[in-house]
């Protein structure tokens, strides 16, 4: 069955049972996530996507909204005919089960990253305890996680992966020497950034753009150096490509040079720069 929506319809609402996906036919969408009361654009999406598909494999409420940009026509494939649907589409099945691989593989990882941490409950595991009489909180902008992510630079004396604030200078690079390089908030109340060999963690304030978990910097068997969201709330945006959440993809290769990462929606302050030399 074939559907014409208007610019502004809603396809679906958050929280709506998942009884159905779409096809994309004509037309452009964007995704948008209420967090604490407040709408948050993640992202578009363009004809030849397929939009809701999650939510009708895990059985789950939908985790966004999702709204037309343009005028949209789109296919609406029921959840009891979609697997049969997908079935018949070698290209999108074999696209669907790389994302379900990705998922397992993230959800795998996180598992045994929480095995392996330690600490005391409530702490983050290789990371400073704040100082009980720390500043009162701000909001976040981007002049202060440019300098919460300069206060915490770490060289380790391999420089082919970096990360820094998009249009700062090399010295406010922090170098990676140990994959997967996670990405993340700090605890709630903490007012300073913090990094070991294996993460940094900036502070973030309500309403959150930031997950305490957002994104890896990791190595794939199949694509190489990427960025994979893992479970984010508002998903990443590596070099104009939405992955995580609702989208299509949870990874998303890093090419040689300049890489731009923004997480936590389109216009979140949180925009990085990826840097792989070599």
């Amino acid at each position: 069955m074939k559907m014409h929506y208007r610019v502004g319809d809603a396809l679906f609402r958050e929280g709506d049972p998942s009884d159905f996906a779409c096809r994309i036919l004509e037309g452009r969408v964007s995704v948008v996530k209420e967090t604490q009361g407040s709408p948050v654009v993640l992202g578009d999406i363009a004809a030849g996507a397929i939009v809701g598909e999650m939510g009708v494999l895990e059985n789950k409420p939908r985790s966004a909204t999702v709204r037309a940009v343009t005028e949209v026509l789109v296919e609406v494939i029921p959840a009891d005919a979609f697997l049969p649907t997908i079935s018949a589409d070698p290209d999108t099945a074999h696209a669907l089960m790389l994302r379900l691989s990705e998922r397992v593989r993230t959800l795998s990882d996180e598992v045994a990253r929480l095995r392996n941490a330690s600490g005391e409950p409530g702490a983050v595991a290789g990371l400073p305890v704040p100082a009980p009489d720390a500043p009162p909180v701000n909001p976040v902008t981007e002049r202060k996680i440019a300098s919460y992510v300069h206060s915490a630079r770490l060289t380790m004396g391999v420089r082919d992966i970096g990360i820094r604030m998009k249009g700062m200078p090399e010295s406010q690079t922090v170098w990676i020497d140990a994959l997967p390089f996670r990405v993340g908030r700090t605890p709630d109340g903490w007012t300073a950034a913090t990094r070991d060999r294996a993460s940094l963690r900036l502070p973030d304030f309500a309403p959150y753009r930031l997950s305490p978990n957002h994104f890896v910097i990791d190595r794939d068997d199949r694509l190489g150096l990427v960025v994979r969201d893992v479970g984010s709330e508002l998903g990443t945006m590596v070099n104009g490509q939405y992955i995580g959440g609702i989208f299509a993809k949870d990874a998303m290769h890093l090419q040689s040079g300049t890489n731009t990462v923004v997480a936590g929606g389109r216009d979140s302050p949180f925009v990085f720069e990826v840097l792989v030399q070599g």
